[in-house]
């Protein structure tokens, strides 16, 4: 099973003496002139840019986007790449603030269209993550988006309240919100459903509310023009409130003392009259002690003990992380062999330019140089790269476990899935393991982006980019699209608003159907 990239990576660590070794594959010439090098280790946590340090900021994040990236063009047109740079180059050498220089990255991440290159906030330093998490110019409560429409999930301030629906900010229609932030969103190619779901606050991640919306909209004078609809005695009322910004923290700290609900990432097996649900918010567990393999066998063996019929997987809010938990799913429920082909094996370079080499962090500092083990691509969408012969069209196998669950099996999906559990949903309706319920997946057919990644973190920002080193060879022919469920269901406004789960309700509709058709 392809193994994807932790949300949340290792501690960056910088990489000047490790890779004094590589020779630099690429003359770049006098790209990197004055003003002198800083080491991203030495960043001072300030947010002010002059001319200078701006535009070497520009300069290192365009050619290591040039020289790494693996599939500028998979969605694409080369025109379309050159002018995102070029107004990333605009915009970049204009900015006077890490929080600029944030935005124009951003904004270049997302245009190349790509769910695995973003401005990951975790990876943020300096000047950039302060002003990312740290200042008072949040929205005072929590929402998320539903049919364009924002809906108030918890408040921080008593003229607010969960279930509100957000009109409009600072005068700025929730329409025309959603417009102004779709062009800094990441996703894969057309998958604009996982760009959508960036924006709420219901996900194990930051809502991009938090930190893009500030940047565009800022609060006034320390405060929010806010129009809500409230349903008052089944009449809506359009109010007016004006209220302070916050920050991330003492918002959290208030939601979590009215004993709010937040998101879970634990995992959880609930077993009802023969009918099991298995809760897996995440695949991400970079240094925890939880042992999930032993409890996906644990649960299917208690399962069989129970005599359970049918079982429900929820992954909707689960974006991904290691891959194999996937393929230790799917041997439980395959009831034959199942291969497929893992060929994620495109990549841009040989060996790192050694002039780049001192802004990149990455896990394993192997990835930089692939000398003897790559070979020259002379035909296909990936032509004039590099393959790297290894990973190149390997056929794995999901073998089943000597007692699979006999069961129906449905997997809920949604936008949110994109990097291992795209793949999960990809290889679990091509094997018919289970019936797909909900919304289209993140991801994309021609194939993510990944597996092996670095990170460039700009000296005199403090911004950094991840920017995956390994693609998957696709050809002309390959859709633009992710995975369709079996059973598509559409959110609505008035649903979320009510506490219902649309997906739930359909899935128990089909199985009381069943039991029902089984005990005449």
């Amino acid at each position: 099973m392809m193994k994807s990239t932790a949300k949340r990576l290792l501690a960056k660590t910088s990489t000047r003496g490790l890779l004094c070794g590589l020779v630099c594959s690429v003359s770049l010439g006098t790209l990197f002139a004055a003003p002198t090098y800083v080491s991203a280790a030495t960043v001072t946590p300030v947010s002010e840019l002059s001319a200078d340090a701006a535009a070497q900021d520009v300069r290192i994040l365009k050619a290591s986007l040039l020289a790494l990236h693996p599939a500028l063009t998979k969605y694409r047109t080369q025109a379309e790449v050159d002018e995102a740079f070029a107004r990333f180059e605009q915009r970049g050498k204009a900015a006077r603030t890490s929080s600029m220089m944030y935005l124009a990255a951003t904004e270049l991440a997302a245009a190349i269209r790509c769910g695995h290159t973003w401005t990951n906030v975790l990876n943020q330093s300096g000047g950039s993550k302060a002003a990312l998490l740290e200042i008072a110019n949040k929205l005072p409560f929590t929402m998320t988006l539903v049919e364009d429409r924002w809906l108030v999930l918890a408040s921080a301030v008593p003229s607010i309240k969960a279930g509100d629906e957000i009109v409009a900010v600072n005068g700025i229609k929730a329409h025309d919100m959603v417009q102004m932030m779709l062009p800094y969103l990441r996703a894969d190619g057309s998958s604009d459903g996982k760009r959508l779901r960036q924006l709420g606050h219901d996900r194990n991640d930051f809502s991009q509310m938090d930190i893009v919306w500030p940047l565009l909209s800022p609060p006034q004078a320390g405060h929010y023009d806010l129009q809500i609809r409230r349903s008052v005695k089944a009449k809506d009322q359009v109010l007016t409130i004006r209220e302070k910004a916050i920050t991330i923290a003492a918002r959290s700290k208030i939601v979590e003392r009215h004993a709010l609900p937040k998101t879970d990432e634990t995992w959880r097996l609930k077993i009802e009259n023969q009918v099991a649900y298995l809760y897996l918010p995440t695949f991400s567990f970079w240094n925890s002690k939880f042992d999930w393999n032993q409890f996906i066998d644990q649960s299917f063996a208690t399962m069989q003990e129970k005599h359970v019929t049918h079982l429900v997987i929820d992954i909707r809010d689960n974006e991904g992380g290691d891959g194999a938990i996937g393929g230790k799913l799917l041997s439980h429920l395959v009831k034959k062999p199942f291969p497929f082909v893992s060929d994620q094996a495109v990549t841009n370079y040989e060996r790192v330019p050694y002039k780049l080499a001192r802004y990149l962090d990455t896990w394993d500092y192997s990835f930089f140089d692939r000398t003897g083990k790559v070979e020259k691509i002379m035909e296909g969408t990936a032509k004039g790269k590099y393959l790297v012969t290894a990973r190149a069209g390997v056929v794995q196998t999901i073998e089943p476990v000597a007692k699979p669950f006999e069961g129906k099996v449905f997997l809920l999906v949604s936008a949110e899935n994109s990097s291992a559990t795209f793949q999960l949903a990809k290889l679990t309706q091509e094997s018919g393991a289970a019936t797909l319920v909900g919304q289209p997946t993140g991801g994309n057919q021609r194939g993510l982006n990944g597996g092996e990644l670095t990170w460039v973190n700009l000296p005199n920002s403090g911004v950094a980019v991840d920017i995956p080193l390994l693609a998957t060879r696709y050809t002309e022919t390959t859709p633009d699209a992710s995975v369709t469920p079996d059973i598509q269901i559409k959110r609505t406004f008035a649903a979320r608003q009510a506490g219902r789960d649309l997906e739930m309700e359909a899935v128990n509709a089909i199985i009381r159907q069943a039991s029902a058709g089984s005990n005449p």
